[in-house]
């Protein structure tokens, strides 16, 4: 299999041009590669589509591309399953772009650094005149990289700092949370305030969890519902503690809680 020559691109006319790198006169200058082999941050145990841009000097179709990583769980979009194709089909012209999607899953325990995946591909270069997809067919693969990132302070990030409920009847609100790893047994509960507020959660429970369930993955946004009750309590803003536990963490955060 043919490693694949990087593709550059140029400027010209005000157009965007494809322009082969430089390469030895004795090498084959590829047809379709791709454009950067840097993609996008993950965080260790995330799961989230991740897009990889690819340029042709030719008109080529019947596009397939796969990825592969030790380690990483690589899905393809349903209506290709075992493989990507471009995001407008599988063909691209002379001198455009396009980009193809995987959906990647890192490992919880993936250290931080670089994480390095193969892209193979496969295309076939049109004939000259060809209404159908006749040429020359031809293969590659090209190395890419995804960087794997770990953000500062708790796992589970409280997103909702303040939130205003009326005076004349009981309602529900919303309590934003991100991960930034993934944690199990999300339980989160509110206290504190004026005399008179009634906290409670769904189910008559003794906390409220999230409303995908009681698990959040890396990278990913959720709520959890908590109904207040402020019916005997004088309108203004009052301090409460938002408390979440996840595996064997226990976090507080401040939540501003205005009576209207």
């Amino acid at each position: 299999m043919r490693r694949s020559a990087s593709i550059a691109l140029a400027v010209a006319a005000g157009a965007a041009a494809i322009v082969p790198a430089a390469a030895p006169a004795s090498a084959a200058v590829p047809d379709f590669g791709l454009v950067s082999p840097v993609l996008a941050s993950m965080l260790p145990g995330q799961t989230g589509w991740v897009s990889t841009m690819w340029a042709s000097i030719a008109d080529v179709c019947d596009v397939k591309i796969t990825a592969s990583a030790n380690g990483v769980t690589v899905k393809y979009p349903s209506n290709t399953s075992a493989y990507s194709s471009l995001s407008k089909g599988d063909t691209l012209a002379a001198g455009r772009m396009d980009y193809a999607a995987f959906n990647l899953t890192l490992p919880q325990n993936t250290l931080l650094g670089v994480v390095p995946l193969t892209l193979n591909y496969s295309y076939t270069t049109r004939n000259a005149g060809a209404t159908t997809c006749t040429g020359v067919q031809r293969s590659g693969s090209t190395p890419a990289t995804i960087a794997t990132i770990s953000l500062t302070g708790d796992t589970v990030v409280q997103k909702t700092s303040a939130t205003t409920v009326p005076k004349a009847t009981p309602v529900w609100s919303q309590l934003n949370f991100h991960s930034q790893g993934t944690a199990t047994n999300v339980q989160v509960t509110v206290s504190g305030g004026p005399s008179g507020l009634v906290v409670s959660y769904p189910g008559d429970r003794a906390y409220t969890s999230l409303s995908q369930g009681s698990t959040l993955p890396a990278g990913a946004d959720d709520y959890a519902a908590v109904k207040f009750d402020a019916t005997n309590v004088p309108t203004g803003v009052y301090k409460l503690t938002v408390k979440i536990t996840y595996g064997g963490t226990v976090d507080t955060n401040n939540l501003l809680l205005t009576v209207s």
